[in-house]
């Protein structure tokens, strides 16, 4: 029973009562007197009592009114929380592009590879959030290679690859010590693997098949794509094939993909990327065109502020 149904009923008792006083045939009632007392306080109790539901209402309206208020500012906390983070995740990001500009753009084009595989794969919104920020930080241990590991120019020797490899263990680390929010608490774990191979071969860990987190499969595939596809400081290879430091060709580089499936890589990863190749073309393409704006800008302002 809403409310104007209680005040529809107590009214109309009300009126009723009313009438009763004005029928002069109840006047004579020894019990009239004591009638009339009692509609009169129970016109005062009424009237307070609309009073007080209509206060009521103000009250609940004003508190509405705040707590969609109060949802607002919360969504836009949220939101200004997720992008500071997402900042500081890019930030660090950098910080490893700084130490080897070669590279640079490559964990942002990691991530970019990952997400795009994620999608076709059909992972969820969250599960794509965790692999975003991942893959941003998948190389943040170079941090810790000597430089004159990092940005030598040809193959590394056997105590240089033992350097090298570190890197991954550097990833956990890190990672592992940054306080992340409970949603992204994987990272760390997902981040340090992506040079694990599905046949056991990979490092750090040498862990093999499922025992290699899904995401990390997936990193491990965007990853090498991109080494593949671009600039590097080393010779690339394909078995013991020797080819140069310039980008291979998109039927080279996914040739050596399909190749790998089931031995460095997870089969329905490199299923769907070859499914999606028309799309992985044209989004190297997209990241190319935007590396190299990038490096102008970049030049741009060098120049400006005299460092070249």
């Amino acid at each position: 029973m809403n409310k104007e149904s209680i005040f529809t009923t107590e009214e109309q008792i009300i009126k009723n009562a009313e009438q009763v006083i004005k029928d002069d045939s109840y006047r004579n009632n020894p019990l009239f007197s004591q009638f009339s007392d009692l509609l009169q306080s129970y016109q005062k109790i009424f009237k307070q009592t609309k009073m007080l539901v209509k206060l009521s209402d103000k009250q609940q309206a004003r508190l509405n009114e705040m707590n969609k208020t109060l949802e607002t500012e919360n969504y836009q906390l949220m939101l200004e929380l997720g992008q500071s983070f997402e900042s500081f995740v890019r930030a660090l990001s950098i910080a490893v592009d700084a130490k080897h500009p070669l590279t640079a753009g490559h964990s942002d084009r990691v991530t970019e590879y990952s997400i795009c595989l994620g999608k076709s794969i059909g992972l969820s919104e969250d599960e794509l959030e965790l692999l975003k920020y991942a893959a941003l930080l998948h190389d943040i241990g170079k941090i810790g290679v000597p430089d004159a590991v990092l940005t030598k120019k040809g193959r590394f020797t056997d105590a240089e690859r033992i350097v090298m490899n570190q890197h991954a263990v550097w990833t956990y680390r890190i990672l592992n010590d940054i306080n992340l929010p409970q949603a992204f608490e994987e990272v760390p774990h997902i981040a340090s693997c992506h040079h694990e191979k599905l046949d056991g071969t990979g490092y750090p860990n040498e862990l093999r098949g499922k025992k290699i987190h899904f995401f990390s499969r997936i990193l491990a595939v965007s990853d090498v794509f991109d080494a593949l596809t671009s600039l590097r400081d080393y010779r690339k290879y394909d078995g013991d094939k020797e080819f140069g430091f310039d980008p291979m060709s998109m039927n080279m580089a996914f040739s050596i993909l399909k190749k790998e499936s089931g031995l460095h890589f997870d089969p329905e990863v490199i299923s769907t990327i070859l499914k999606e190749r028309s799309s992985f073309e044209d989004l190297w393409q997209q990241l190319a065109a935007n590396h190299i704006e990038r490096q102008k800008v970049d030049r741009s302002v060098a120049s400006v502020n005299g460092f070249v």
